[in-house]
């Protein structure tokens, strides 16, 4: 309960209302906390555990899918402990923060003979699954280029929210809490998904060039950019921030030698063709958090004949974040004069003076902020990720 497991719980309860599923069993640590939460899943029929361990040893053979929208440094132990009791895994995104806790995941995951879906919920959308869809069947030509801008404003007491929120590392685990681990990670796995043309399948990075950065007093990074060279060809551009003046959906742009294709969150994907002609997919509405629910629930039931973003699909993204890391080193921390802060809804914001006017810059000229000339901005070398096995940085 609280935080994001409230989005687990509704996308849940949806499943549920649509007879898809039922929720057999929640979690509540603090029940005292959350005295109606516990009376409702009582009420209903629903088994109430004090401990994670206390469900699974009760559920086992009884319940299908365990839902976990717990914090990132938990993700490899929860993951593969519900996998070797038999259950079948609904883990939030990212899957976690290093390659070599990812493999071990994977590795669990084949012994078991279960699945894990991993909560990049946008490939569960209509709109991206179908502009993914155009890419395979050759429609946009040749992918040359992804890109993805995030322009977001977080307050200070994001970073309070929890103990891990904005940590380099929490209790002696790698969380890497930032724009392309977290918050805008989402927008990075969809350039690599858009930049692949092979189905269930996201493009691998080749080499990565970073630039991380912190406005706000945390370990991790607020405001990023990358380019990354990837199998088949493609080049992937992110550009992020959580230090924007104000929040705007996040938008993406794929290159391809036929035609290009614009999408920003909540949208349509509109596309020009070089033949002159254009098409739209139009945004269905539907709740893609939800759907990641009904399709882990109908492949159960052998409705769905395959996951939207099952585990290994996304070790490219995790190589994607690490390699990130190596070739910035470490996160800067933008100078005093270049920043904004002011009291908000009873906390602070960070903001970085022309924030959205750089990012909107170097997403039109393909450059990283220091290629920009950006004052604050740092130079970093590009990394290699072939045959990278092992995250072990340390700041």
């Amino acid at each position: 309960m609280g935080g994001y497991g409230n989005s687990h719980v509704n996308s849940a309860k949806a499943v549920e209302e649509e007879g898809w599923g039922k929720i057999s069993a929640v979690v509540i640590r603090s029940p005292g906390k959350y005295p109606e939460a516990v009376k409702y899943f009582k009420d209903k029929g629903s088994a109430v555990y004090g401990s994670y361990e206390e469900m699974l040893d009760a559920e086992k053979g009884q319940t299908d899918i365990v839902a976990l929208p717990t914090a990132i440094y938990q993700h490899k132990d929860m993951t593969i402990k519900a996998l070797e009791n038999g259950f079948n895994v609904i883990l939030e995104k990212p899957p976690t923060a290093t390659i070599q806790d990812l493999d071990e995941m994977i590795e669990a995951e084949k012994r078991s003979g279960k699945f894990c879906v991993v909560g990049f919920q946008s490939q569960s959308k209509n709109t991206v699954r179908k502009l993914k869809e155009y890419i395979c069947e050759g429609k946009l030509g040749e992918i040359k280029e992804t890109l993805a801008n995030g322009k977001w404003k977080r307050l200070d007491s994001y970073y309070e929210r929890n103990a891990w929120a904005g940590k380099f590392i929490y209790d002696g685990q790698y969380v890497l809490d930032g724009t392309i681990n977290n918050p805008l990670a989402h927008y990075l796995m969809n350039c690599l998904y858009f930049a692949s043309s092979e189905r269930q399948r996201i493009a691998k990075p080749i080499r990565i060039r970073a630039e991380l950065y912190k406005a706000h007093k945390i370990e991790g990074e607020d405001t990023s950019c990358l380019t990354a060279d990837v199998e088949g060809g493609a080049q992937v551009f992110f550009f992020g921030t959580l230090c924007s003046q104000t929040s705007t959906n996040p938008v993406h742009q794929v290159v391809g030698t036929k035609g290009v294709a614009d999408w920003a969150l909540g949208d349509n994907v509109y596309i020009k063709y070089g033949n002159g002609k254009n098409e739209v997919i139009k945004d269905d509405g539907a709740d893609e958090r939800a759907e990641v629910f009904r399709n882990a629930a109908r492949y159960v039931q052998g409705l769905d004949r395959e996951i939207n973003c099952p585990l290994e699909m996304t070790r490219p993204f995790v190589l994607a974040v690490n390699g990130a890391y190596e070739s910035a080193k470490c996160t800067k921390q933008i100078p005093e004069q270049f920043l904004i802060r002011k009291e908000e809804d009873g906390s602070l914001t960070a903001t970085i003076k022309d924030i959205d006017e750089i990012i909107d810059r170097a997403f039109e000229t393909r450059k990283l902020y220091s290629d920009l000339g950006v004052e604050w901005a740092h130079k970093t070398e590009p990394f290699a990720i072939k045959n990278y096995r092992q995250f072990k940085l340390s700041i």
